[in-house]
């Protein structure tokens, strides 16, 4: 028999919330360089409108990325086993950033807990990763099977759930 093992370099998570932010400081702290994306926010905020900028300016585009990386600093307990691993996440958005994912060997899904959300964003996985990355769903309760309906044979032999768990104190 041979073997399929290919070791897990670069990582990438699609969705930068609470969960998503920490399960790219976990891969992070793992040695692992991390893509994280998020969806371009719809509206500045007063800061960005103080400083004159546009929501087509890069800074905004990827801000909810951006911003989730810095509140690992300050997350406790803190994600990052040490601070400088937040330099080994690389912060971008869906809709510039989406083909970076054809450089992932894992990407993690990690947006909010709905399945057309979450299947809206693995068609467009399905679209630009490499046959032979693998895709989890970061799901505590949706089914596995509906939410790799309609996507590729490949998108499927590598498609699996992984939750994680965080843990925070208020």
């Amino acid at each position: 028999m041979t073997s399929t093992h290919r070791p897990i370099r670069r990582a990438a998570v699609v969705g930068s919330g609470v969960m998503g932010a920490a399960i790219a400081a976990h891969l992070a702290n793992a040695g692992m360089s991390v893509l994280l994306l998020d969806i371009v926010p719809d509206r500045l905020t007063p800061e960005e409108e103080r400083r004159g900028l546009t929501l087509a300016d890069p800074a905004v585009r990827s801000r909810l990325a951006r911003d989730a990386v810095q509140r690992l600093a300050t997350a406790r307990p803190a994600p990052l086993y040490d601070p400088s691993f937040a330099n080994r996440i690389t912060t971008g958005n869906l809709a510039d950033d989406l083909a970076a994912l054809a450089d992932a060997d894992w990407i993690v899904e990690a947006v909010v807990e709905r399945l057309d959300a979450k299947r809206a964003v693995l068609a467009q996985i399905d679209g630009v990763r490499r046959d032979d990355a693998i895709v989890s769903t970061n799901t505590s309760g949706l089914s596995v099977a509906a939410l790799a309906e309609g996507r590729s044979e490949t998108f499927r032999r590598h498609f699996l759930a992984s939750h994680f768990s965080i843990r925070r104190v208020i």
